[in-house]
């Protein structure tokens, strides 16, 4: 398999471990070997602590695992919250401060942190002013939320991901309606899905991701490599989407 995925980037990898989940926690070692099984150019690395525990904590635990593994390409994605007193005082200084230290992208969980997304356009500004990507699992962000935001920051990457099951009318619909949404492949789970958006014009809005971390890895893979898909679709979705949008993401 890793002649097929050799040179893909992870659009998601999560470190760390999720108390409910059947696969074992992600630590460096786990993600170095993810990287050399599948043979990888690199990956974007969030937080599990970031999402379940210590929002803005878990931030210094990706960097962490990025700069030890920034020769294999491994980036880190931060999370953000609405700024209150003693946890976060700016979400612009916070912006600031990843683009010093080299993070590629930002993750919001609205849902699992318990407020409105609307709380956090300062965020959403200093992102579309610096490229940076933002990320979100289809179950933190309403498809009106994620409509309303792509409109008012057209020049923002949004990158949708855990899609599941029969969401596909709505993705279409946010994909052909705003040009600044794609999507990855961690639980793609519809049936040809891939092949359909491909077929459609849209190979240049997917992002290959194994959600390694809190799914198996392999989901991914194979949706990619036993797609179909001629072998210059598949680089596009396994590596050139995500150059593409990511800083630092090598060639």
């Amino acid at each position: 398999m890793s002649d097929v995925t050799g040179g893909w980037f992870d659009a998601r990898i999560v470190t760390g471990a999720h108390p409910a989940a059947l696969v074992p926690a992600t630590d460096r070692e786990a993600i170095a070997a993810h990287l050399d099984r599948y043979a990888l150019s690199g990956a974007l690395v969030s937080a599990m602590a970031s999402w379940l525990h210590d929002p803005i904590g878990g931030n210094a635990e990706a960097s962490a695992i990025a700069h030890d593994l920034a020769d294999r390409g491994v980036l880190a994605c931060w999370t953000a919250v609405p700024a209150t007193s003693g946890e976060l005082d700016s979400l612009t200084d916070l912006v600031d401060r990843a683009v010093d230290d080299g993070v590629a992208a930002f993750r919001i969980h609205p849902a699992s942190h318990g407020y409105s997304p609307a709380l956090l356009d300062e965020l959403y500004a200093a992102l579309q002013t610096n490229r940076l990507p933002l990320c979100v699992d289809s179950a933190e962000l309403a498809w009106p939320d994620l409509t309303t935001l792509a409109t008012r920051y057209p020049e923002l990457p949004i990158i949708v991901s855990n899609l599941g099951y029969r969401k596909l009318r709505e993705l279409w619909a946010a994909l052909t309606g705003h040009p600044n949404v794609f999507v990855d492949l961690v639980d793609f789970a519809a049936h040809q899905g891939v092949e359909w958006l491909a077929a459609n014009g849209l190979a240049d809005r997917l992002l290959f991701a194994t959600g390694l971390g809190v799914r198996d890895p392999g989901e991914s893979v194979v949706r990619l490599a036993w797609s179909g898909l001629d072998d210059a679709t598949v680089r596009l979705v396994g590596a050139e989407n995500a150059r593409r949008l990511l800083q630092g993401v090598r060639a």
